[in-house]
């Protein structure tokens, strides 16, 4: 199977460093936004500039230099460690300082080593814009000011995955929602960015979902934790019940095994533990979802839940 070295975990990792959140303030407080990259980290780059723009309802412009015809232009014109450096600088002529300095370079990279876009980010550094580059390993060279996400990827697919999905982070660090297939059309956008608070009476997934923990529920788990694996035999009645709930809700497992930051357990997340387990005793097709997140439910089944009524009933029950 293709190692893409437990994305999630990296994802999040990276998230919660103080490089990100530098990297975040900088994307919130830029109006104009110039997304670098080559090779198909330029496709990355194309992608994400489209994005911003649209996602950000009109408070940013970013751009990425996706044609084949600006770049080989621009190349011949210069050569290719300056081409990146003068897109920058002719899209920038005429910008005030404070322009300038509302302005970002963000840089994708898999090696560190593009030289074309260590050029750009250092031309920027001289001429006041704000610095960002999002890249699998650390650039071969220091430049001053520039906020450096290292996600630490040995592989350019993952890099390029992680790197694409930070993007979408930033925008939705931004305070814009990143929308749900079929809910991106530009009134969708306006509606779900709006400050205007909708009222809600409940969410439809209150009335379909059945939650269902995993350990003790359905895997019989009777060594607990034990080596990581899912070494154990289904509850009795676990494959049955599946079947009948499923036949009017969704069945979503959670279990704390799909959480991001459990390590991988024979090169593989939890999450795909989980699946080929309730393969292998036929179960995966009552499934609809496993998540590590308690999701919302007409009813949660779970071996370490308690009812609870009122608190005095609660602390009455615990003795």
């Amino acid at each position: 199977m293709l190692n893409i070295e437990n994305m999630d975990q990296k994802f999040h990792k990276v998230v919660q460093s103080d490089e990100w959140k530098e990297l975040q303030t900088k994307f919130n407080q830029a109006t104009n936004i110039y997304v670098l990259g080559h090779g198909g980290n330029l496709g990355i780059a194309d992608h994400a500039a489209v994005d911003i723009s649209r996602l950000s309802n009109g408070t940013k412009n970013a751009q990425a230099p996706g044609s084949a015809i600006v770049d080989t232009s621009l190349i011949n014109d210069t050569n290719f460690d300056q081409w990146m450096v003068q897109w920058v600088k002719q899209l920038t002529t005429g910008m005030t300082l404070k322009q300038r300095k509302n302005s970002l370079i963000l840089g994708i990279s898999s090696s560190g080593t593009s030289v074309d876009l260590i050029k750009a980010l250092q031309w920027g550094y001289s001429n006041d814009l704000m610095l960002g580059c999002i890249t699998a390993q650390k650039l071969v060279e220091e430049v001053p000011k520039l906020s450096e996400v290292v996600i630490g990827a040995e592989y350019y697919h993952t890099a390029e995955v992680l790197s694409l999905l930070l993007t979408y982070e930033l925008t939705h660090g931004s305070g814009k929602v990143c929308p749900p297939i079929g809910g991106n059309k530009p009134d969708d956008l306006k509606r779900i960015n709006s400050d205007t608070i909708e009222i809600k009476e409940g969410f439809p997934d209150e009335l379909k979902n059945i939650a269902v923990d995993f350990d003790g529920v359905i895997h019989k788990n009777s060594k607990g934790f034990y080596d990581g694996t899912i070494y154990d035999e289904p509850m009795q009645g676990a494959r049955t019940s599946l079947e009948r709930l499923s036949e009017n809700y969704d069945v979503v497992i959670f279990t704390a095994k799909a959480k991001p930051d459990r390590g991988l357990v024979n090169g593989k997340t939890g999450t795909q533990l989980v699946w080929e387990w309730l393969e292998e005793h036929d179960m995966a097709q009552f499934v609809t979802k496993v998540t590590a997140e308690k999701p919302r439910a007409v009813q949660y089944i779970d071996d370490k839940g308690i009812k609870f009524t009122d608190w005095v009933t609660y602390w009455e029950e615990m003795k």
